[in-house]
């Protein structure tokens, strides 16, 4: 089982977390490890580096969706509108 975890953390290594909340979570651990301090020079360096790509990775995540979600409005906004009031005419 050991070997399974070691795989799939090399692919998130690689790859990124596969998921939105995992990523904001390694980020939010990465943040408590970094304000709690006591890490010598290289690991804070090293943990700022990751938490900076998880930004990053989060941030296009985000971005990504927005622009799904705006997609799905243009494709679906015609169906969406009310049609007009009589008193309003």
């Amino acid at each position: 089982m050991a070997r399974t975890k070691k795989s799939n953390d090399m692919t998130e290594q690689a790859e990124g977390p596969a998921t939105f909340e995992a990523a904001l979570a390694e980020l939010d651990q990465v943040v408590a490890a970094l304000e709690a301090g006591a890490l010598p020079l290289s690991e804070a360096t090293r943990l700022y580096e990751k938490g900076m790509k998880l930004a990053r990775i989060c941030n296009e995540m985000l971005v990504s969706a927005e622009m799904r979600i705006t997609q799905i409005q243009t494709a679906f906004g015609e169906q969406m509108r009310l049609p007009p009031q009589e008193s309003e005419a």
